[in-house]
């Protein structure tokens, strides 16, 4: 009984870990993201963009163009799915695996053109499972932003 415990456990490890698995739903409309979100997830978007749930001092702004912005997102998220909408918007979407426990958490990006060397960027990470993520998405969301920023500044 323990044998099969065990070597269950270990190829669901084995299976998780070779594994990149596709974002689960639709494509997020920023625009409609509500205010209020549950503690297993976290936004990072300014009122032009998160025009319910925005926050002002939440504005993450490149002094670069949205596809240069949209392709150094790329560049550190090789999975990551992308896709140019009508107004010239990048979108973009991947799956961040946790470490330890190999749980699956969907990461939302918008890079919005504010001008020819301009962007603005929003960014939707959340887990798909648990009521609390203990401050991970948060933590990843700023992980990205302080990598953005060190790779753009160069």
């Amino acid at each position: 009984m323990k044998r099969s415990i065990i070597a269950c456990s270990a190829a669901l490890i084995l299976t998780a870990c070779a594994s990149h698995p596709a974002p689960k739903g639709d494509w997020i409309d920023f625009a409609t993201l509500e205010p209020g979100l549950p503690s297993n997830r976290y936004l990072l978007c300014a009122p032009a963009i998160c025009e319910v749930s925005g926050n002002p001092d939440e504005t993450l702004r490149f002094s670069h163009s949205a596809g240069k912005v949209a392709a150094e997102l790329v560049r550190l998220q090789p999975n990551a799915e992308q896709r140019i909408l009508p107004n010239g918007d990048i979108q973009l979407r991947y799956v961040a695996v946790t470490p330890v426990a190999r749980f699956r958490d969907d990461v939302d990006v918008l890079v919005r053109p504010s001008g020819p060397e301009a962007a603005e960027v929003a960014i939707y990470s959340r887990s798909r499972i648990g009521l609390s993520d203990l401050g991970k998405n948060k933590s990843r969301v700023d992980a990205l932003v302080k990598q953005l920023e060190a790779d753009l500044a160069r």
